[in-house]
Formats: C-alpha cells, sequence, structure tokens
C-alpha cells in the first residue's frame, strides 16, 4: 500500500514533464507562424531586380502544416514537417509562368533542402545541417 502513492507520484511528474516539454515545443513553433520575405540565399543578398514581378515570401502556417509564398514570379504552396528545430517543405507546388535568370531555380533548391531552423532578431534562419541556406526577415 505504501507504494501506491509513490507510484501516482511519480506518474504525475512524469505527466507535467511531458506536457511542459510539449508547450515550449510548441510555444517555439509557433513563432514561425508569420510571413517572411527572402534576404539571402547561400550568404547573397537578394536583391529585387526590375524583371522580378515580386519579392519572394513565404507565409507559414504551424497549425495546417503548410507554406503559401511568392517566388520572384511564382505562387507556391505546399507542406511542411516541423518537430523541434527540424523542419523540411514537402510536396511543393509552383504556378509555371516563365521567369528570368535563375532565382526561382535557386530559392526553390534551397527551400526543398533545409532540414533546420532557429529564429534570431526577426531573422528566420532556414539551414541545410550547418549551412545557411535562406535567410528571411519578418514582415507581418
Amino acid at each position: 500500500m505504501k507504494t501506491l502513492p509513490m507510484h501516482f507520484s511519480v506518474l504525475v511528474l512524469f505527466l507535467m514533464i511531458g506536457c511542459t516539454s510539449k508547450e515550449v515545443s510548441n510555444k517555439d513553433n509557433m513563432r514561425l507562424h508569420d510571413i517572411w520575405a527572402l534576404e539571402s540565399i547561400d550568404g547573397v543578398p537578394y536583391k529585387r531586380e526590375k524583371t522580378d514581378k515580386s519579392h519572394p515570401v513565404i507565409e507559414i502556417y504551424v497549425k495546417d502544416r503548410r507554406v503559401h509564398g511568392t517566388t520572384n514570379c511564382n505562387t507556391l504552396n505546399g507542406e511542411l514537417i516541423i518537430n523541434g528545430d527540424r523542419i523540411s517543405f514537402i510536396n511543393i507546388v509552383y504556378t509555371e509562368m516563365a521567369c528570368p535568370g535563375d532565382l526561382e531555380q535557386r530559392f526553390l533548391s534551397a527551400l526543398k533542402s533545409v532540414n533546420n531552423y532557429k529564429i534570431e532578431k526577426m531573422r528566420l534562419y532556414l539551414n541545410k545541417n550547418e549551412d545557411e541556406r535562406l535567410v528571411f526577415r519578418k514582415i507581418d
């Protein structure tokens, strides 16, 4: 009989720890839920050209696990997987208007390759392992 309260206490403790860590993880992931404008690809700052129809932007919907945005001339949509600081953009589809230059291909290639992220000073850093692929600034 003496062990029952102890087992119960241990169970309650594990439940509290589990709930707390999920809340922190969800809270951190919710910081992703925003509109982000491209600043750089592979360390090269993005500078809007006259031929660009729009500034590349992504809007992340954490609860729906989806992403919407624009390349420099096409609209994109896709799914995302988030687990802690791990992130993957999958099933990316986009309209197929002809775009000048190679910005769109570099942007999409980098987006598809990332596997982790961090947010610092209103910036979203999307990385492949230790390599910084894309940097966005919060615009909303």
